[in-house]
């Protein structure tokens, strides 16, 4: 393991850098707390890519279970794997494939996304694209991920309004509190609510057989032009998303909340190109980093490595032996708890663009790219970088 250099972070000429926040010291309670932190943005999709899209279960548990293993131990922070939004939420609602063998465009899309990214790791790409981007854009896409999860969790509390209020107000509590307990809890409340709604599902979970599964690679699919169409589709529009919020996005975070850990745009580039190619192999859909993953393991407690590996661990031994089981689990938690996990993880995402001063024309780069990356982080980072030039120049006044 190499050792952990000293990053600087760049800093602006109108602006003063961000205070770095003062972490609590980190515990095994506060790492298993915070390592729950993120399943209100890993949940609905696990659920929707194994009920909705037909991925075999421990293909996909695999491949993040693996996954979140590696990033733990190589960076010894909570560092976050997350399904690519755009390529899941495309896929889920077959607006792009339909009629196509999803787990095979799925995993054919990661293999895709993978190279690309290993490319632009390789080459300098990431690094140099981030050198042309200031910190009030990548802070504006950070705050607009964040608004996102909030809008996306009220609307999932809007068809459960009285357990997701609940929650949201338990979680804020929590939160204050050290922020451990804050996940185990929502996640206990939820699964006794959903077992009392839907006693059918508690009935499924315990007549779910166990034994050994092994996954499902999508390899002998490749061969049909139709998938390749749809895959490549599927890639290219995750591309500007991944790089505002899994490259530049999350390359912020860290140095905002582990300043002392050397990662940077390239390594981050990497990372994703190779943990896409293991996931494709293994029939599982692309997978990135996630800046609002990490803000909300952090806000729950997490401090080092060990959140990840736990949550990875659980995840690769479930896919191994008890992939039913955890899927029917899974379909218990009521549509009023994944919201309250994703308000969470927006809300902790949020607060940590705030720490530093700005004159007019910063916070209009800042609020713009917050506003477009709400909708897209990728279109949000070239609207940014484009308003910010347009000032600087004079072309464009406020």
């Amino acid at each position: 393991m190499p050792q952990n250099r000293p990053v600087t972070p760049r800093t602006e000429p109108h602006e003063t850098p961000s205070p770095q926040p003062a972490l609590s010291p980190a515990t095994w309670r506060g790492d298993l707390g915070g390592a729950l932190g993120d399943l209100g943005t890993l949940l609905p999709f696990l659920v929707g890519f194994i009920v909705l899209a037909g991925v075999h279960p421990t293909s996909i548990l695999l491949a993040f279970g693996l996954s979140l293993i590696v990033v733990g131990w190589r960076w010894r922070i909570p560092f976050p794997v997350q399904p690519m939004k755009a390529v899941g939420a495309a896929a889920l609602a077959s607006a792009a494939v339909a009629g196509q063998n999803l787990p095979a465009v799925l995993a054919l899309a990661a293999l895709i996304t993978g190279v690309f990214w290993l490319i632009a790791a390789w080459s300098g790409l990431a690094r140099w694209l981030a050198r042309h981007v200031s910190r009030d854009v990548i802070h504006g896409v950070v705050l607009g991920l964040g608004i996102a999860l909030i809008v996306a969790g009220l609307r999932r509390i809007e068809g459960d309004a009285l357990l997701g209020e609940a929650s949201v107000v338990l979680a804020l509590v929590l939160l204050g509190r050290g922020g451990w307990l804050t996940m185990p809890t929502l996640m206990a409340l939820g699964w006794a609510v959903g077992g009392w709604r839907q006693p059918e599902l508690l009935q499924a979970l315990a007549s779910a057989p166990w034994a050994m599964h092994l996954p499902e690679p999508q390899w002998p699919a490749f061969n049909q032009s139709s998938v390749w169409l749809a895959a490549i589709g599927l890639a290219a529009a995750q591309i500007p998303l991944t790089f505002g919020n899994a490259i530049l996005g999350i390359v912020a975070e860290t140095r905002r909340l582990f300043p002392a850990v050397a990662l940077d745009e390239n390594r981050a580039a990497r990372g994703t190109g190779l943990m896409n190619l293991m996931a494709g192999g293994l029939g599982a859909p692309p997978m990135c980093f996630g800046a609002g993953g990490m803000a909300a393991q952090v806000a729950c407690g997490a401090r080092t490595g060990r959140a990840p590996i736990f949550l990875g661990s659980v995840l690769l031994l479930a896919g191994l032996f008890a992939s039913g089981q955890l899927t029917a689990l899974l379909g218990l938690l009521p549509a009023g708890t994944l919201g309250a996990m994703l308000f969470v993880a927006g809300f902790s995402l949020t607060i940590g663009t705030a720490g530093s001063s700005r004159d007019k024309e910063a916070r209009a780069v800042l609020l713009t790219t917050a506003a477009v990356s709400v909708w897209n982080a990728g279109v949000g980072v070239v609207v940014g970088v484009v308003l910010e030039a347009g000032l600087r120049a004079r072309v464009m006044r406020i």
